[in-house]
């Protein structure tokens, strides 16, 4: 397998496209899994563990499946997280970027990167390459160092799923940097949207604010009547994937302090009747979903997090 991966890299440095696999397996993910993304802090090094991941387990509900850890210079999954899947079945979904620049990404100059995070994913694990791209490049050179990524990755190590996560608030109908199909430029829908031969599901992060209000509708409502949840959908929901809401922030900032619960309530059936097989809340800083003791800034919320607790508990393991 190495010598030829080391001819293939060469090609590819050469000029040709990365090669389609033969086989792409799809997430292999029974009904829906809830997951956590559980501080705003949430990379290596800041206070993303396992026992933070135990804890929101105790106050939600043991089929809480799949933990998400960033990272932003090619750094390998941390002891902590990799012991977490293992230990306690905390899928672990790693979002990384590399030292070099997409264009580098894509022509090569990363391959070390890229080989050795993939090699240490624990068997089953997700991973990511620069999550929420849209802001940093054109589709086009996303999509030209994802396939790179996911080839890599794939080649290296089979047993895990590599998924492109895109940004909600791009994907509104009056976005400059995702653009209606037929304008020209390569920010357009198409550009944007990674081949299925290189993509094991697609994964969008999703936020509700008050403060955003006018630009999002107001919560509670149904995801599937959010008009940037719909574009993304009409997008990629036919490409014979597995969906996931990768991260879904509900943040009340206005003061008003609304019950998060008829919006989790209201999405469920929508999300799993479409395709969506991962659901990965956001804990942000105004909403604790423990039990008793609220961060500061932070309110109790008990409706939100009986609404939650019971998505948890349909959710599988």
């Amino acid at each position: 397998m190495h010598a030829s991966l080391t001819i293939v890299l060469v090609l590819v440095l050469a000029g040709p496209p990365v090669p389609a696999p033969a086989q792409v397996p799809a997430l292999e993910l029974p009904a829906f899994v809830v997951g956590a993304t559980t501080s705003e802090n949430d990379v290596i090094g800041n206070g993303n563990t396992c026992a933070g991941f135990i804890e929101e387990r105790a106050n939600l509900g043991e089929q809480l499946g799949i933990r998400r850890v960033f990272a932003n210079k090619g750094q390998l999954p941390p002891p902590d997280a990799i012991d977490c899947q293992h230990e306690y079945g905390a899928r672990l979904w790693y979002s990384f970027k590399t030292s070099c620049t997409p264009v580098a990404v894509a022509a090569g100059y990363c391959d070390g990167e890229i080989l050795s995070v993939a090699a240490a994913m624990p068997e089953d694990g997700i991973l990511t390459y620069f999550h929420e791209p849209e802001d940093d490049m054109t589709g086009v050179r996303f999509v030209r160092a994802f396939k790179r990524v996911y080839h890599l990755a794939k080649a290296i190590n089979p047993a895990i799923d590599v998924v492109p996560v895109y940004m909600g608030f791009q994907w509104r109908p009056e976005s400059r940097l995702v653009t209606r199909n037929g304008t020209g430029g390569d920010r357009e829908v198409r550009d944007w949207v990674v081949p299925s031969a290189f993509a094991d599901g697609y994964g969008l992060g999703l936020y509700w604010q008050a403060s955003a209000r006018g630009t999002e509708p107001d919560d509670p409502v149904s995801i599937g009547r959010d008009p940037r949840m719909l574009r993304w959908y009409n997008a990629f929901g036919a490409l014979t994937r597995p969906l996931a809401l990768a991260e879904w922030g509900i943040d009340d900032d206005l003061g008003v302090r609304a019950s998060r619960g008829p919006a989790i309530r209201a999405s469920r059936d929508w999300l799993v009747s479409h395709g969506f097989q991962i659901i990965c809340y956001w804990q942000h800083g105004n909403w604790y979903l423990g039990t008793s003791v609220t961060p500061p800034g932070g309110y109790p919320d008990p409706d939100g997090v009986a609404a939650y607790r019971e998505l948890v508990a349909a959710a599988t393991s």
